[in-house]
Order: C-alpha cells, then structure tokens, then sequence
C-alpha cells in the first residue's frame, strides 16, 4: 500500500471514533441523559472532553500511534508554524470580516429555513446578569478552544491527510465535515464556508496558525457582541439598525446588503492577498538568510581545512558558488529540514512517487464518514421541524 493511501485510511481511522463518540454525547443530551452536567461547571468539563479530549488530543494522538510516529512530528505536519506580527494583525482583521459576512449571510440561509418551516432552537433562558469574569470564561469555551481543536482536527489532520486527493478536494472534504460536525442544520451553511476559507488560507500560508485566529476572531466577535447586548454598550446596534430597515423597507434594505456584502467580500480579498504575499515573502526571506548562512559556513570550513593543509590561498566565492548551484537541490532539502518547513511525514508523502488512486477500504471509510454526521445533521432538521 503507497504511503498516500495509508495516510488517507489513517485520518479516517482517527476521525470516525471522533465523530462517533461526539454524536453519542450530543445526543445523550438531547435525550436527557446527561442533566446532571446541566449547570455552569459542568459545561465547562463536558466542553474540555470534547474539544480537548476529543477533537485535539484524540488527533494527534491517535494520528501518531496509527502512523507509527512521533507526536512532534504530527504537530509539525498539522501545520503548526511561526507567522509574524504583521500576519497576525492582517488575520486579525480578516476575522473581523468575515464575522460581519458570517452574520449577513446567515441572515439570508435562515430565511430559507424558515420558510421550510424550520423552528429555530432557543438560547437558552435569559441571563440575569453577565459579569466580566463570565465574558473572559466564555470567551475561552467559545472562542479559544474551538479555535485551537477544531482546527487541530479539521485543518490539521483531515485537510493534511486528504491532501493525496489533491488541495481542492482536501479543502471541500474537510470542510463539509467541518460544517457537518456542528450537528446543527443552522450553523452548517455558515460553518462549511469558514471551513473552506480558512482551509485555503491554512493551505497558502502553510501554517495552520492563520486559520485558528479567523476561527478564534469570529467566535470571539460574536460572544463580543452578546456582551455589549446585555449591558448596552452599542457594539451590536448596526446589525440591530440593518434588521428593523430589511423589515420596514425591504427592497432598500436588499439592496443596500447585497452592497453591504460586496464591498466586505472584495475587502476580504485584499487582506487575504496581503496575507499572501507576507507569508511568501517572509519564507523567501527565511530560506535566503539560511543559504547565505550555509554559504558562509561552507567557506569557513573549506578555508580552515586549506589552513590545516598548508595552504594559505584565500577560498573562491566564484569556485563555491558553482558548487553551491550544482548541488541546490539536496542543499534545498537539507535546508527545509533545518528550518521545519518539512518533516519526516511530508518527505514520506513527498517522496512517495506512486500513482494515487483510492482504495476501496478508504472509498468505504470515507463514504461512511459523511453518512454517520449527514445522517445526524439531517435528523437536527427533523427534529426542529417537529
């Protein structure tokens, strides 16, 4: 078996057990079964067991053991790389973004549900009061730790290990199961569409930093926005504004957020292109220092080995640059190593020169793990219809 098929078979043997026991928690709650962790502390763990139990140690872990590697490595592969300042300012704003697109765009999903006669779920009974200890608390279940574990498991593991199925295809697949895994009909839309951008943007920074802080800036925007609600600080009232004007004047109110829309998607596009254009500018900037410094050192060496053999001509830059052009390749290699740009699990996928074509094992794996969450986001539907 290539070494492609066996990482696709392996991010599937770890995904479904995920999947499985989440469904099993979210529906032992929906039955009931798990009131006794209906309180404020016991969300809180049952939160912990799903997102670091379940979707970042279980991926790791259980990706390593079945691979056969170290958990290191594994971190390494999922794409756990250094951006600089600048990068995390441009994501921070590209989150911004893209929850003021998230909340308009839902707009429009949800009125499609509603006309299939879709119930929405309730929030919840109404706070009585929202501290700013309680905002801090939530914004680490809400915010903090999806934006680390789903994106661990979904833009690490699943988009790396459906990689032999080509970028495209790795990016759709994992984030319909992104969206899916939400087990929710009214976040799928929404949630398959982050999926998308921000396993793109994981992609083209080849790093999954980025996408963690588009995940993070989003959740954290709304949970924002639910506070400045409660006590009145005015954050929320633009979207409260665009509402009660789509109600009184329709067409106006259209028009004005499909302009709305336009103008946050081509600014997205530019922050996501300056993006870019860092990222491929500081790698170009961080494998130029590491070959002047390889250079260097080669020079150092050859003329402290002339030193030791009585020869006290000064060494070539003309004679060791040609040295350096015919060997660049394995100087390249070398060098992508030294700087973790590549690790044992890529040189493996990287080298592995076989002709991809899915097995029917992986065919079977992977069709069955889109059957278990589309089944049950399907029944979410059911369920709020009834």
């Amino acid at each position: 078996m290539s070494f492609k098929n066996k990482l696709l078979r392996v991010t599937l043997y770890c995904y479904i057990p995920i999947i499985v026991i989440f469904a099993i928690i979210r529906m032992l709650s929906a039955f009931g079964l798990l009131n006794f962790l209906n309180n404020f502390y016991g969300d809180i763990v049952l939160n912990l067991f799903i997102q670091v139990g379940l979707l970042f140690i279980m991926s790791i872990f259980l990706f390593a053991g079945f691979l056969k590697a170290k958990p290191k490595s594994v971190v390494k592969f999922f794409g756990f790389k250094k951006i600089t300042l600048k990068q995390i300012l441009i994501t921070v704003l590209i989150g911004i973004v893209v929850y003021i697109l998230n909340v308009l765009i839902t707009t429009f999903f949800n009125s499609f549900l509603a006309a299939l006669g879709y119930q929405f779920t309730s929030s919840g009974s109404a706070m009585t009061s929202y501290p700013f200890w309680l905002l801090i608390v939530n914004l680490f279940i809400t915010a903090v730790l999806p934006g680390v574990c789903e994106e661990v498991a979904h833009r690490g593991m699943l988009l790396k290990g459906f990689s032999p199925l080509g970028a495209k295809k790795a990016i759709l697949f994992s984030a319909l199961l992104f969206g899916l895994l939400h087990l929710n009909i009214e976040q799928f839309f929404y949630a398959t569409l982050i999926g998308m951008l921000v396993g793109y943007t994981a992609l083209r920074c080849e790093s999954i930093v980025p996408a963690m802080i588009i995940h993070f800036m989003n959740n954290a925007m709304s949970v924002f926005m639910g506070y400045s609600s409660f006590h009145g600080l005015g954050l929320d009232k633009g979207f409260y504004i665009l509402q009660s004007w789509l109600t009184n004047s329709p067409v106006l109110g259209l028009i004005f957020m499909l302009l709305l829309i336009t103008s946050l998607f081509y600014l997205l596009i530019f922050l996501l292109k300056r993006l870019f254009k860092s990222t491929t500018l500081s790698r170009m900037n961080r494998m130029q220092r590491a070959m002047i410094e390889h250079f260097e050192r080669e020079k150092f060496l050859q003329e402290v080995n002339n030193i030791t053999n009585g020869d006290m001509r000064e060494v070539s830059d003309k004679v060791l640059q040609e040295l350096f052009i015919e060997n660049f390749d394995s100087i390249y290699l070398v060098l992508t190593k030294q700087i973790g740009w590549e690790n044992e699990i890529e040189s493996k996928l990287i080298n592995d020169e076989k002709d991809f074509k899915l097995d029917k094992i992986s065919k079977i794996l992977l069709i069955t793990t889109f059957v278990i969450v589309g089944v049950l986001t399907f029944f979410t539907f059911i369920w709020g219809v009834i």
